[in-house]
């Protein structure tokens, strides 16, 4: 008899609880109270050990993967045509194969089998642009991006796999990236345009993950994490376009990106802006604790961000509204982190608060002192603020576990 995996014992125990209950074996209460235990002990979060088991296979899928890679480019002009398909297929089937046997068929190594899903998705994107650039394959760039990032997500959504779906994101990301960088180039203007489309992308993304952790409650939400890893990878860039633009000398390029952002770019821009604004209203229509405060920040964030864009103005006068943003973002993650029981919100807004504290005494004091000064002063204001931040965390964490 075969091991059964943890998502088949509880596919399985539905229609099994209910022939149970048939044969009055158990009352119906006690098979409904054994779906939902089960049920939550399969979304629980994983322990210290299996994260480390995850990042351990993960660490080692990259590794191989690069090794990998690195073979082909090394050896693809000395193989024909034909054995260059032939390795690539079995590097992939081979990739799936054991991934579908050691998580999905026998359930004996879950881990490693969702980090050789994980290799399959890097493989596919790999071979994508080495077989387009052996039919010398005439496209517009970013599309092999797109494409990559479309059979990273159906993946993802297949076999339910919570790196694979934060690897499809990040590929997303570099398309819409790729992209905005051409047209920033084309447009002939500075990267002004990628600020600001950090943070109005970096915004929809963490609004509408959290309002679909908050209103969809289909267990396949859960399990793929496209949710939890939008949320992440959506805090860090909406508040890293901010953080450009708390210093007075990139804010006074807004001026001239509104002058200058026209025609597509321009109405790109506006368009995943306007997304982020919706995703706010939802945000603050939810049942979240802290949904009001978010929505809040999402907003002020994306509006101030919109004033630069269309109006334009005095730089110094929008670093300090950016400012006033960034340390809203890192307090409101705080914030939210804490009254909705999220560990990791508490960590990002900690490290923002440091990193915008070390970054306004380089801004305002650097070149004002000696540098041998202002070096000791930066030591010992980052070793000051470590200490104050970590004894703060340990007591939020503790507070929230209590």
């Amino acid at each position: 008899m075969r091991p059964v995996g943890e998502h088949d014992f509880v596919e399985r125990l539905g229609p099994e609880s209910e022939r149970w209950v048939a044969e009055g074996l158990i009352s119906a209460e006690q098979a409904a109270t054994l779906r939902a235990q089960y049920a939550a002990a399969a979304l629980a979060p994983e322990g210290p050990r299996s994260r480390a088991a995850t990042a351990l296979a993960v660490i080692g899928v990259l590794a191989v993967g690069f090794g990998v890679i690195g073979f082909f480019a090394a050896n693809w002009e000395s193989m024909s045509h034909g054995i260059r398909l032939l390795l690539i297929t079995l590097a992939l089937s081979g990739c799936y194969a054991g991934a579908y046997n050691l998580r999905e068929r026998t359930g004996s190594y879950p881990k490693v089998g969702e980090a050789l899903y994980l290799l399959g998705v890097l493989l596919f994107g790999a071979a994508l642009f080495l077989v387009g650039q052996m039919y010398n394959v005439q496209a517009h760039d970013p599309l092999a991006l797109l494409i990559w990032a479309a059979a990273a997500v159906a993946v993802a959504v297949t076999v339910r796999s919570r790196p694979v779906s934060a690897a499809a994101l990040l590929i997303f990301t570099g398309w819409l990236g790729f992209e905005a960088g051409a047209a920033v180039e084309d447009s002939g203007e500075d990267t002004t345009g990628i600020g600001l489309l950090a943070v109005f992308y970096g915004s929809a993304l963490y609004g509408l993950g959290t309002v679909a952790l908050e209103r969809v409650r289909g267990r396949w939400l859960e399990e793929t994490g496209f949710a939890s890893a939008g949320r992440a990878l959506g805090l860090l860039l909406a508040a890293g376009g901010v953080f450009m633009f708390t210093f007075s000398v990139i804010a006074d390029e807004l001026d001239q990106a509104a002058k200058g952002l026209r025609g597509g770019l321009q109405a790109a821009i506006l368009l995943v802006a306007a997304l982020a604004l919706v995703s706010a209203a939802a945000l603050a229509l939810s049942e979240r604790r802290s949904g009001r405060s978010e929505a809040g920040v999402l907003a002020a964030a994306v509006v101030v961000s919109l004033l630069g864009a269309l109006a334009g103005g005095n730089g110094t006068l929008y670093a300090l509204l950016f400012n006033l943003v960034f340390a809203a973002i890192a307090l409101g993650a705080i914030y939210a982190g804490y009254s909705g029981d999220e560990r990791w919100l508490v960590n990002v807004g900690i490290a923002l608060v440091a990193i915008d504290l070390v970054a306004r005494y380089f801004d305002v004091f650097w070149s004002a002192l000696p540098r041998s000064a202002g070096m000791i002063g930066a030591g010992v204001l980052i070793l000051g603020i470590a200490f104050l931040l970590e004894r703060q965390r340990k007591r939020l964490l503790a507070r929230m576990g209590a």
